[in-house]
Parts: structure tokens; sequence; C-alpha cells
């Protein structure tokens, strides 16, 4: 009886279901274990290209095509390219770029609707021109859309189901789950790449500080004799800034100071500035004189400059035996002269004179000032005056002075010191939107 049942055609159909349910089950199990090793894929920090070559080669396996293709939207050329394919002819595809109106993908993208497409040659929207150029044959496509947060970042693509058949609503809605893991993908990656090149920068930009900072001197002159005493500082703006100061120690008697601001900030400022030490060095010890050496420098700036750069400069050379010192300006705000004994402040003559490289042909005009015991020079660039307040008003001029003024006793650090805490208490609800750099000089 049981040898009977058997081999009773129902017993085989029935066998043939439990089979054919086993069969869906293994599918739907692998399926989603694939969905799971995405997710897993997706969660760990890789390079862009790799996390969607390892998701296509899952999407390409479960869903059983012969070819398998994600095309990325080019906002600049308007295009779709294919940056990972697998598949029959998957590097010819690689160097397509096709038209963003163009074939399934192009109506795809443009109605944001998934498309089963069961005969391909049969479709009006089918674009054969990637057949003809990779020598591809597509039968059947399954296409989705790739969005992340509501906007479109390309087209997903299966070709071909291996068995001959043509996709059906399960593959697509097993094709949708692969989808919106892909556009995951794209989105996590992208967002690790962008944080990857932000520490590139941010270690770029440091080094970029450590070499500008090598170009300041490492310390500041001392007189012997005690006949002066300088002190400096320099606050970029951004990591690196366009700002300079250097100091040229001739003899124990004769020394150079300089200040300058190239035009903007950052990384290109900080480049001209790096040119401009070596130049100031190197032709301050073959023309001493505050006027030559602005022309020499001028020439040599305005030759080589690009796009538009410039740099104000004052330059001067302090005869510390005479307390002379003779200067002379390119452009550059002028120079504030204290004497704390009548506790006076005036602006010195500075002279006619355009900045370093707007014309090669430029005349500057020397000065020469008389200093008398505990007098005190101060130079600064535009970011000390033009800094600003959370009301958007400027430090100015006229609270620099009444600063100076509040530290006469004080030593040129002191000095110095007092100017950056006024300053820094002034502007403290607002960022520094451009390079400090302030020289304060005291004769004896």
């Amino acid at each position: 009886m049981i040898e009977k049942m058997k081999n009773t055609p129902s017993s085989d159909d029935a066998l043939d279901n439990l089979r054919r349910e086993m069969d869906e089950l293994t599918a739907r199990v692998a399926a989603l274990s694939s969905l799971i090793e995405v997710g897993m894929i997706i969660s760990s920090a890789r390079r862009l290209d790799e996390v969607l070559r390892l998701v296509m080669q899952k999407a390409h396996k479960v869903m059983g095509a012969e070819a398998c293709s994600i095309l990325i939207i080019n906002e600049t050329k308007k295009v779709f390219q294919i940056p990972v394919a697998l598949g029959e002819a998957s590097e010819k595809f690689k160097t397509i770029e096709i038209p963003m109106d163009a074939g399934i993908a192009g109506w795809v993208a443009k109605h944001g609707q998934p498309q089963i497409i069961p005969d391909a040659y049969k479709d009006p929207r089918f674009n054969p021109s990637v057949d003809k150029e990779t020598g591809f044959v597509t039968r059947s496509i399954l296409a989705a859309p790739l969005m992340v947060r509501d906007k479109l970042i390309g087209v997903a693509e299966v070709i071909n189901r291996t068995d001959g058949k043509p996709f059906n609503e399960e593959d697509l809605d097993l094709f949708l789950a692969f989808c919106r893991q892909v556009a995951l993908a794209i989105e996590n990656a992208r967002i690790h790449e962008l944080e990857l090149e932000q520490q590139r920068l941010e270690q770029q930009l440091e080094a970029a500080k450590f070499i500008q900072e090598s170009f300041l001197p490492e310390s500041f002159p001392v007189s012997a004799e005690k006949k002066f005493s300088v002190a400096a500082k320099s606050m970029p703006a951004a990591s690196v800034g366009g700002d300079i100061y250097d100091f040229v120690t001739f003899d124990d008697d004769t020394l150079g100071i300089s200040v300058g601001d190239v035009s903007g900030k950052g990384i290109p400022a900080a480049l001209f500035m790096a040119r401009l030490v070596s130049d100031f060095r190197l032709y301050s010890q073959i023309y001493p004189a505050p006027e030559k050496l602005l022309t020499t420098l001028n020439k040599a700036i305005a030759e080589r400059s690009r796009r538009g750069m410039f740099i104000t400069f004052t330059y001067g050379v302090l005869d510390a035996e005479a307390g002379l010192f003779q200067y002379a300006s390119a452009g550059h705000l002028p120079l504030i002269r204290f004497s704390p004994g009548s506790d006076t402040i005036d602006i010195p003559e500075a002279g006619p004179g355009i900045p370093l490289g707007i014309s090669p042909v430029a005349s500057f005009s020397q000065q020469t000032l008389q200093l008398y015991p505990d007098d005190c020079l101060i130079m600064v660039t535009d970011g000390v005056v033009e800094a600003k307040n959370s009301e958007g008003e400027a430090y100015s001029f006229e609270r620099l002075k009444k600063t100076i003024i509040t530290a006469k006793t004080k030593t040129c650090e002191g000095i110095l010191d007092a100017i950056i805490d006024d300053l820094q208490k002034f502007s403290k609800d607002a960022s520094q939107h451009d390079d400090i750099t302030i020289v304060v000089l005291k004769w004896q």
C-alpha cells in the first residue's frame, strides 16, 4: 500500500511542489544573505570604486544576470558614466559615456521609475548603440533609479538572465532592494572620501603652516649694548597666510626691519610670501638702502607676478648709534611713532609708493626719522586696524593708538601683548577675517 502511494501522480506533484518551494526558499535565503553582506560592505570604510564593485558582484550573482552595471550621472558633462560593470564586455562598458536622455537608462532617469524590459529590441526606448560599440547582445533588462535623499545620482541595470528567461516582478523587487543599498553605498563612500580628503588637506595645511613659520625669524635681534629691542608676532587668518615680518642684522648697530602684507590669504598668499622672504634676504644684503631695496624687489616681483597678486611693504634700517631710522614704503600702512615721555603719538611721512608687483616701473621715496630715547615704532598690517567685532565695527587706528598709550611703561613685548590682548577682547565674538602682524621697535 505504501509503495502504491509513493508512485501515485499526486505524490509526485507534491514532491515537485516541495522541491520548488525549497528552491525558492533557498534563493530567498541567498538573496537575504547577500543583502546582509551588502549592508556589511556599506558600513565598512572603503573607496567608492571598491564598494561599488563588491556590491555589484553580489547583485550580479543573486540576480543571475549576464551583465550588471551602474550608470553614474556626471553633472558637468551631463552624461552617464559607468565606473563599475560586470560581465561580458565590462571593460568596454566602462569607457562609454551615454547621453542622459538616451535609452532605457535615460527614460528611468527622467521619470524616476524602475522598468522591466522583456525584449530590448522591441522597445522603442532602447538604444542599441552600446551593443554595437561593445559587441554585447542585450535581450532583457532590469533598470532602476539610484536615489540619495530624493536626488537622482544614477541608474543601475542588470541585463539578460542567465537562464534565458526575461526578468519578472519578483526579480524587480529584489533588484530594487539592491539599488537602495547601492545608492547608500555611493553616498557613504563619497562622504568617506570627502572626510579622507579633508584629513589630507588638514595634514597638508599643517605641514604648510610649519614650513611657513620656518620663514619667520626664530628669535629677535638683540643689541649687545641694549641700544634697541624688538618684538613681533604674526597670526594668520587661516592655517597659513600672506603676512610677513623679518629682520636683517648688518652689524651691532645696524638693524633692518620689514613688514609686508600679500594680497589675499591662504595657500596662494603663503606661497607668494615664501618667495618674497627669499628675495628680501638676498637683495637686502646687496642693496641695504630702503629705497633701492624696494625698487629691486618690485622689479623682481612684477616680472613673475601672476593673477594680479601684489604686496604692500615697509622696510626700514635703524642706525642704533645715532637713533636714525631710514625707511621706505610700498603702499603699506604708515608707521606709528610713540614717545612715552610725552604721551604723544604721530604718523611719520611715508612718501609715495605703490604696492610691490603692480608695475615693474615704480618709484619709492626714502624718509629719515630721528628717534629719541624710549621712542617706539609700531608697524602693523591692515588685519589689525580692520579687525571687526560682532557689530561689524573696525578696530581702527584710533583704538590702536589708545592701546599703545596705556602700555607706555611696558617693554616691547609688553606693548605687543597689550595690543594683541585688546584686539582679541574687541573681536572675541567675531571670526578673524585677515592675517594680523605687529612689529614693535624701541630705541634706548
